[in-house]
């Protein structure tokens, strides 16, 4: 059977002409075919897919039941096309790397925000902490203008595009910055030899120093891999908070953190009003921008006095993500779908 690899990012194909062209020849021959979202967990709906393909098996006389869909979004599904879905569990394995003792110190910034890949929401909501609270921020931004990997998707014209932000200073002010590392002391080695891309291999050499940088402040903001239409999939960038025992505000898909206590895990209304998640990707940045406002008000002891008091939740949630098992992420698929 032929396999197809689409090679996506949040609601963008990345190889459009060769993916429509090779789902065209196996459809012309009324072949069966596979689609492989490589372990990746877009909505194909949002992505036009569906459409595409269903307007061409119209065309071609073509049997959508002869398509199966490879996908880690456990909210996919579809009438006719045979869905499978691959639970990410490799990516929480990556993040158990992360499993280590860092107790927070007293005296805590609130913010820390990790961005590899920049978009226009992570570019957004950095320039946002950058602006208003960098002495109250631990950030790295890994953007870098001599490597493709990063200049091919910065989110400049998705801010203005599809968010209406006319206004893009702030932003260009904050990418001539860039790269923001954590650590600068350091020489940057990206080998292109490797399967990891030049994020990930900054992270990997960073790991141990990065972990403990964990102690320092209060509250993680995680912008997902993908937020566009209906999709949850969690990554190494929510777990790792999680096995950190830190507490996070998720920049998402609509109703990821429903979905994620759906696992198991404990989320933090007690503490603050989480109903920035039940909103739309276009309304999501702007309340979680409010709720940092109500956060930057907290001195350093209200914020320890709050990390001690969710200590319970910390700790369940730990142990939830120590446990979990590819057969939990089944469950939550059968009682999604």
């Amino acid at each position: 059977m032929k396999r197809i690899t689409v090679v996506t990012s949040d609601n963008k194909i990345w190889n459009p002409e060769w993916t429509y062209a090779d789902i065209l020849q196996a459809m012309i021959y009324g072949k069966p075919f596979v689609l492989d979202l490589i372990s990746e967990g877009p909505d194909l709906d949002s992505l036009g897919i569906y459409n595409f393909l269903s307007v061409k098996a119209q065309e071609l006389e073509f049997d959508l039941s002869k398509i199966t869909v490879l996908t880690a979004n456990a909210l996919e599904q579809h009438s006719q096309i045979k869905i499978v879905y691959l639970p990410p569990i490799h990516l929480l394995d990556n993040a158990r790397d992360y499993i280590t003792d860092v107790p927070k110190h007293p005296n805590l910034k609130h913010f820390g925000i990790f961005i590899g890949r920049s978009n226009a929401q992570r570019l957004h909501l950095a320039t946002y902490l950058d602006r208003c609270y960098k002495s109250q921020t631990i950030m790295s931004y890994h953007l870098n203008f001599i490597d493709d990997f990063h200049t091919s998707n910065i989110g400049l014209e998705d801010l203005i595009k599809n968010y209406g932000i006319q206004d893009v200073r702030d932003e260009c002010n904050f990418i001539h910055q860039c790269p923001i590392r954590i650590r600068q002391d350091t020489p940057v080695v990206i080998d292109k030899s490797l399967p990891l891309n030049p994020s990930q291999q900054l992270l990997l050499n960073d790991q141990e120093y990065f972990a403990q940088t964990y102690q320092d402040f209060f509250v993680e903001i995680v912008c997902e891999s993908y937020f566009t239409g209906r999709t949850f999939f969690p990554t190494e960038k929510i777990f790792r908070p999680i096995l950190l025992k830190t507490p996070f505000i998720v920049q998402g898909p609509q109703n990821f953190l429903h979905n994620l206590r759906s696992l198991g895990f404990q989320t933090f209304s007690n503490w603050w009003d989480e109903g920035y998640a039940e909103d739309p990707d276009g309304q999501q940045v702007q309340e979680i921008k409010k709720l940092l406002d109500t956060l930057a008000t907290k001195t350093s002891d209200d914020l320890y006095k709050m990390y001690v008091d969710m200590s319970t939740v910390l700790e369940h949630n730990y142990e939830v993500a120590r446990s979990l098992t590819v057969n939990d992420f089944t469950r939550l698929l059968n009682e999604t779908n």
